[in-house]
C-alpha cells in the first residue's frame, strides 16, 4: 500500500543549536501543534539533570502541497522557543521524550491560519501547510503488532554532502512493521531502522483491510534506535572490557498518548 502524496509533506525539518531533527504538525480541534522529540530541543545537564533549551530560537522547514503535489519550495518559519516555553505554549513531557508546541489557531469561518506572535514566517511558498488531523490517530492500546508502518523524517546523518546522494532538506520515507510493545515503558518497538535526524519524526500505521486497501493512522513519534551490544572482556582481567554499540535495525517510538497529555496541559493553561 502506498502513502497518499500529501502524507509525504507531514514531516518538517527542525534546526536548533547547530543540530537538526524531525517533527510534524498536527491539528487538534481548531489548533495546530508541532510535535517532536524532547532531545531535539533540549540538552540534559549531567550534574543537575535539568533540561535546558539548546537555543532561544529554532527554524522549521515545511513543504506545502500545491495541486496535489509536494512543492519543491519550502516554507520556512522561525520559532522563538524560549518565549513559547515562557508562555506555556511549549510543553515537554515529564517522563517521555516528546515536546508539543502550539503554533496557530485555525479560523472556523474560512480555514485561514493565524500563527502565534512568537512564530515568524521567514520564507513563503505557494500552497497550504500540511498537518495530520488527530481524529485519525490511534492510541497505544489500539496499535496492532505486525501491522505495516511508515516513518517519515530527515535522517541527516546518512551519507555525506560530498557524496551527493541525498537532499538533506527533503524528507525520506522508510517502511517496516510494528515488532512489539513495551507495556512497562509504554513504548512501541519498530522493526525499522532509524538514524541521527530521524528523531521527532512521525510513525504511520497501515491498517490493512484486504486487497491492498486500508486506513492510515498516526501512532507515535520516533525517539531512538535500539542498539546491538557487542562486548569484549579481557580473560585475565574481567573488569576490563570494551563495548561497541551498533544499530540493530529496531527502533523505539512513543505513542500518541503522550501527545494528548501535552495538548491537555497547553489547553489547561489557556483556560487558567
Amino acid at each position: 500500500m502506498k502513502l497518499p502524496t500529501d502524507n509525504l509533506s507531514y514531516p518538517v525539518k527542525l534546526l536548533v543549536g547547530g543540530s537538526s531533527g524531525s517533527g510534524f504538525i498536527i491539528r487538534h480541534g481548531n489548533q495546530l501543534y508541532l510535535v517532536t522529540a524532547k532531545h531535539v530541543l533540549y540538552q540534559q545537564d549531567q550534574v543537575t539533570k535539568a533540561f535546558n533549551l539548546l537555543d532561544k530560537k529554532m527554524k522549521m522547514i515545511a513543504y506545502p502541497v500545491v495541486s496535489g503535489k509536494v512543492s519543491t519550495k519550502p516554507q520556512m518559519f522561525e520559532l522563538n522557543i524560549e518565549a513559547l516555553s515562557d508562555s506555556n505554549d511549549l510543553k515537554a513531557h515529564a517522563s517521555g521524550d516528546i515536546v508539543v508546541i502550539k503554533l496557530a489557531e485555525v479560523r472556523s469561518e474560512d480555514g485561514n491560519i493565524d500563527f502565534l506572535e512568537t512564530i515568524q514566517i521567514i520564507q513563503k511558498s505557494e500552497g497550504m501547510i500540511v498537518h495530520y488531523d488527530m481524529t485519525g490517530s490511534r492510541r497505544f492500546d489500539d496499535v496492532v503488532i505486525t501491522n505495516d508502518i511508515f516513518i517519515l523524517g530527515y535522517p541527516v546523518s546518512l551519507s555525506t554532502p560530498e557524496m551527493n546522494q541525498i537532499d538533506y532538506d527533503s524528507p525520506l520515507v522508510r517502511k517496516g512493521i510494528i515488532a512489539g510493545k513495551n507495556n512497562i515503558n509504554k513504548s512501541l518497538i519498530l522493526d525499522c531502522p532509524v538514524y541521527g535526524g530521524n528523531s521527532g519524526g512521525l510513525v504511520l500505521e497501515m491498517n490493512a483491510t484486504g486487497l491492498g486497501n486500508g486506513d492510515i493512522h498516526l501512532i507515535g513519534v520516533v525517539v531512538q534506535f535500539v542498539p546491538f551490544v557487542d562486548q569484549w572482556r579481557n580473560v585475565r582481567f574481567p573488569e576490563l572490557y570494551n563495548t561497541n554499540l551498533q544499530n540493530s535495525g529496531y527502533s523505539v517510538a512513543l505513542p500518541v498518548d503522550y501527545i494528548y497529555d501535552l495538548i491537555g496541559e497547553i489547553q489547561a493553561n489557556l483556560k487558567a
